[in-house]
């Protein structure tokens, strides 16, 4: 059985595509190969993330699961975020707790419009992270 690093060395673009939606993001990374450890594709990854412009990130926040579909509870604070933002909010949260969620929701809320869209950026590298350690082909 080949390791998640040859995985991700021959992956096709549709295989990509399946952890990040972007084709830009996909081309780029794929044109990188081949990787040395799995740190160098999560590097690579974020670094290629960070180049999209604005209107190629927002589907890609838009493809990531909601926290209220978690803690539904939550829904208000989220939709909140989403009118103040303008996009959705997005948090590598699989390990978190409810209230660490809470807290970050909370936090990112007061953050000024750039701000927020790098921190957007930088957990969707990470939601993106967690995907790429799933990949199968």
């Amino acid at each position: 059985m080949p390791s998640l690093l040859e995985v991700l060395n021959r992956a096709g673009e549709d295989d990509l595509l399946r952890c990040c939606g972007s084709a830009r993001w996909a081309r780029e990374l794929r044109a990188q190969r081949p990787f040395r450890s799995l740190g160098e594709v999560e590097e690579v990854s974020a670094a290629v993330l960070a180049t999209l412009d604005w209107p190629e990130v927002v589907p890609l926040l838009e493809q990531v699961a909601r926290v209220r579909q978690r803690w539904p509870d939550l829904g208000r604070g989220e939709l909140i975020y989403e009118q103040r933002f303008g996009h959705p909010f997005v948090l590598r949260a699989e390990s978190m707790s409810r209230a660490a969620v809470l807290a970050q929701l909370r936090h990112r809320s007061g953050n000024d419009r750039a701000t927020e869209r790098a921190t957007a950026i930088a957990e969707l590298a990470g939601v993106v992270a967690v995907r790429l350690r799933g990949l199968v082909l």
